[in-house]
């Protein structure tokens, strides 16, 4: 596959700049202002105002660039960037999900960040460098395509007021059996009191997966492609996870909870045990009695590792800008201490910056979860799906449909699984096809090793 690389770009800019130095014309430098396009794929009014204050914040720094702000929906998000990159119109930096990366790398839209990123790097964190850059994108893409905001990843909620009722403490969760044992004996469902926030809607699948990724120590895939979801031990760690549900130890209307709904549960008094990411922090917060919940580390799987998400967003800079220099230089600024560590105290966010990590208020309190699950020895962060283009759809509609069939006894677990690993053999296999030197996708250490 073709590649746009950044120093190509700032060559033609420079020629270009050059030329119209002599005819006349206003090029880049003094009196030129530079306007810039910046856009987020998940807004909400706090991240509005987060982003135009900074935004404000650099443009009163720089008196030749504009950046302006424009967001999109969640849901929207995805097909406005495809519709805008086809007709070359992208903004000039995005937010870009993790999970785009293969689409919008092949379809070219992504220009690569690899010389202003190496005389830089050393302001990220190794697992930065290691992992989210290392792994995700130089090993699998050949290239720097985004630089990350921050990391999130996820803990467990956990009752703590539940949880002494029913003879256990904080320290008596380390597997996922132990989360089961506290989850059955928490429920009560004569007082509407049920141990676990169950997700059965969209999303939901993923979180049955984590379990599942677990028991295949984190290998997803042979080495021709076959997905080995559906192998026997991957079969049996899913089962068990979904008899949260099945054997009543969440609400029954829980098969229909999303993100919201699962969040509100543990909330409103409804389930003693969550599983999820920094974000929900602040709802709990506002909502909870302090003294009554905490965060608690990720469960660890039979093999004594721990396989949980700890992916990010990316600032991309798209292949529709004119002046990358200039967009190089909003993504710096965002990175520099007071806007990241303000972006991460607002959204409960890890830093990935050298100068933030190791400040005692984002490893400290609420976050001790989260960062206990990151800093365990045995910390694996777990592997995506894949990098072809249909992983969206893969995620956000299939696996949910088929893990749904299963809790309304509309096919078995075995069969549930046999179809996600077809659909994800089959995806794999044509993309391996496409782009032989592209490494499967694999559970990674924090320094960007692959467990084998």
């Amino acid at each position: 596959m073709k590649k746009k690389n950044i120093s190509k770009l700032i060559a033609l800019s420079l020629v270009a700049g050059m030329v119209l130095s002599v005819t006349g014309c206003a090029g880049i430098g003094k009196g030129k202002v530079v306007e810039l396009r910046f856009h987020d794929i998940m807004p909400s009014a706090e991240r509005e105002e987060y982003f135009k204050g900074v935004i404000e914040d650099f443009n009163a720094q720089h008196d030749n660039i504009k950046v302006t702000f424009e967001s999109t929906p969640w849901d929207q998000a995805h097909n406005k960037l495809i519709t805008l990159g086809s007709a070359n119109n992208l903004p000039d930096i995005t937010i870009m999900h993790q999970d785009w990366l293969a689409e919008f790398t092949s379809a070219e839209w992504l220009v690569t960040l690899d010389d202003y990123y190496e005389p830089w790097k050393e302001t990220l964190t190794d697992f930065a460098i290691g992992t989210l850059i290392g792994y995700d994108q130089q090993k699998v893409f050949g290239h720097v395509y985004g630089i990350p905001q921050s990391t999130g990843g996820h803990a467990m909620f956990v009752r703590t007021d539940w949880l002494e009722e029913v003879g256990m403490t904080v320290e008596d969760l380390d597997t996922w059996e132990d989360y089961y044992k506290a989850a059955e004996l928490m429920t009560d469902a004569s007082k509407d009191r049920y141990g676990y926030s169950f997700r059965g809607a969209r999303g939901g699948a993923d979180h049955a997966t984590f379990p599942l990724q677990g028991a295949l120590n984190g290998k997803i895939y042979e080495e021709d492609g076959t997905c080995r979801h559906n192998y026997p031990e991957a079969v049996e760690a899913f089962t068990d996870f979904c008899d949260l549900y099945l054997k009543g130890w969440a609400p029954v209307d829980s098969i229909n909870w999303g993100y919201a709904e699962q969040v509100q549960g543990f909330t409103s008094g409804l389930t003693g045990i969550l599983n999820n990411n920094p974000e929900v922090i602040q709802v709990c917060e506002e909502t909870m009695d302090p003294d009554t919940w905490t965060t608690a580390q990720f469960p660890r799987s039979a093999d004594g590792n721990i396989y949980a998400k700890a992916d990010s967003m990316y600032y991309s800079i798209t292949s529709s800008c004119k002046y990358p220099e200039e967009a190089w230089e909003f993504i710096k600024f965002l990175m520099t201490d007071e806007p990241n560590a303000e972006w991460c105290e607002l959204f409960y966010n890890i830093p990935v910056t050298r100068s933030l990590a190791n400040d005692p208020k984002f490893k400290t309190g609420k976050m001790a979860g989260f960062i206990e699950t990151l800093e365990d020895p045995n910390f694996v962060r777990r592997p995506t799906y894949g990098y072809f283009s249909e992983v969206t759809e893969f995620s956000e509609t299939i696996h949910d449909q088929e893990v749904q069939r299963y809790l309304l006894g509309q096919q078995t677990a075995q069969e549930a699984l046999d179809n996600v690993a077809a659909f994800l053999t089959e995806k794999q296999q044509a993309f391996m096809k496409e782009n032989p030197d592209t490494p499967l996708p694999r559970a990674t250490r924090r320094d960007g090793s692959v467990v084998e």
